[in-house]
Formats: C-alpha cells, sequence, structure tokens
C-alpha cells in the first residue's frame, strides 16, 4: 500500500506518476494529508474519486483546525467524503485578507 500526499509529491502531476508506477505493479493507494486547509484536501479528494488505485483516504487535516476560512469544497459526513457538483476544486469563496 503506498501512501501519496500531494504537497509531498509536488502536487497532482506527481501523484498522478504514482498512480500510473502503482496500477502497472497492481499496488493499491491510499491518498493522505498532513495538516492542510480545505483547497488542497479538495484536490486530493478529486484524485481519490478519479483513480481507481487509490482504494483508502485519510484527509482529516481541515478538521484538525481551528477553523476553516473556505466554503465549498468536498463535505465531510462522518466516515463518508462527499463531493459536490460546483466547478474546479468547489471552493467558493475565500477569506478576505486586509493589511
Amino acid at each position: 500500500l503506498i501512501n501519496i500526499k500531494l504537497m509531498k509529491t509536488g502536487g497532482i502531476y506527481g501523484a498522478l506518476r504514482i498512480c500510473a508506477i502503482a496500477e502497472a505493479f497492481g499496488v493499491e493507494c491510499m491518498i493522505g494529508c498532513m495538516l492542510e486547509s480545505k483547497i488542497a484536501v479538495s484536490a486530493a479528494a478529486h484524485l481519490a474519486a478519479a483513480k481507481g488505485i487509490i482504494t483508502r483516504a485519510d484527509l482529516d487535516g481541515p478538521s484538525l483546525c481551528s477553523t476553516d476560512p473556505y466554503e465549498g469544497g468536498p463535505a465531510y459526513e462522518g466516515p463518508w467524503i462527499r463531493m459536490n457538483r460546483t466547478p474546479g476544486l468547489g471552493i467558493v469563496s475565500a477569506p478576505c485578507f486586509t493589511s
């Protein structure tokens, strides 16, 4: 079992390369994360939904953060991650930073 973390692979391209190698050798993958915002975890959830070789997910990073400044993206419902139908990563608003 290979644990793929987007932040450690350099993003989706690197993760897709790992998936291709795993598929060639018949090795299952899981998608994991570090302490990341919903934006990064949304990308990981989309990758997991798209690749059959990814059979497990551990994407709890946003639930460990004290606040979630983003709206949209996948919804966490117990052990399930529900994808939405919003274009892109599904994030509909970002925080407004002022100086």
